[in-house]
């Protein structure tokens, strides 16, 4: 098990949200894309190093700070002498390698030199690593997980790990020698107490309230032409059916996420899910999983 799990980006929790109830201009829906590809590339790099059996600890997406400079470090990896710092990335097709950046000989595409933003992280945690006082020796290379993925030009001594080469990488660490101790874990611990759970940076579009389309949207395909109908919500599109508390929640969980300044009353959840008609049984269900402080004009639920 990681020592440091990976979450869901809170920019990627946001932009699913906003994706189904505003429309969204095509940057923004390619850079929701891009997000969605980046995310599930690392989690199919986490599957791997999961099942590493050398003395370890794995520290799964840290976003840190050193000389007001933010950084982020897709997965950390701590030996007894060095630390690894990977950089994943899930690219599909075919590339041609510049040292301006990766152009796509299909498309034309072009994407920044990632080996940048690997040399920037490495130096960055350097910094932040002296200024807690430890000096290990550190490694870092670029993780290419998709196996559909093809890098011309691309010289053999440059830091990039390719698909059919990450099976000698996992057992390149496997191999490592040492153990971790309790210093080792002091720093994990340190690390991950300094993670921001969150970028100033993200590329958040602007959004309003009263713009957002209401109504609770369906589990399995995301539609809004839900229906209430007793304890259960049956969507009319793709026939799935959820109990209607649940999906209550997943409402609560998306206007908190969205609003999070915005109080939660019983009111504010009914106009949000918009399809239930009975105020009794959104307040049981708020009651059921918050707690509440009472106000003249009725309940807040934290």
């Amino acid at each position: 098990m990681a020592f440091k799990e990976r979450n869901e980006p809170i920019i990627l929790s946001k932009l699913r949200i906003l994706n189904k109830r505003l429309a969204l201009s095509d940057e923004e829906k390619r850079y929701l894309s891009n997000l969605e590809k980046g995310y599930q590339g690392e989690l199919q790099f986490d599957a791997m190093t999961e099942t590493l059996t050398s003395s370890c600890l794995i520290l799964n997406e840290l976003l840190l700070e050193v000389e007001k400079a933010t950084f982020q470090i897709d997965t950390l990896i701590i030996f007894a002498d060095t630390l690894y710092v990977f950089e994943i990335k899930n690219n599909h097709g075919d590339y041609l390698y510049k040292q301006e950046g990766l152009t796509s000989t299909t498309t034309g595409a072009s994407m920044k030199n990632p080996l940048d933003q690997l040399n920037r992280t490495k130096l960055l945690f350097k910094k932040l690593l002296n200024q807690l006082g430890y000096n290990f020796k550190l490694q870092g290379s670029v993780v290419f997980v998709n196996p559909e993925f093809t890098l011309y030009h691309a010289q053999p001594e440059l830091p990039f790990i390719f698909p059919t080469q990450i099976k000698r990488l996992l057992n390149h660490l496997n191999n490592q020698p040492g153990k971790v101790s309790t210093n080792h874990n002091k720093l994990a611990s340190k690390l991950v107490s300094l993670h921001q759970t969150d970028s100033l940076s993200n590329k958040l579009p602007s959004f309003h309230y009263d713009e957002l389309k209401k109504g609770i949207t369906c589990l399995e395909c995301e539609s809004f032409a839900v229906i209430a109908v007793g304890h259960k919500i049956y969507c009319n599109d793709c026939g799935h059916i959820e109990k209607a508390e649940l999906a209550v929640l997943r409402s609560i969980t998306e206007i908190k996420l969205l609003f999070p300044s915005r109080p939660i009353t019983t009111p504010a959840i009914k106009e949000w899910c918009n399809i239930i008609p009975d105020n009794k049984r959104i307040s049981r269900i708020l009651a059921k999983h918050y707690h509440f402080t009472e106000i003249k004009k009725g309940r807040t639920y934290s």
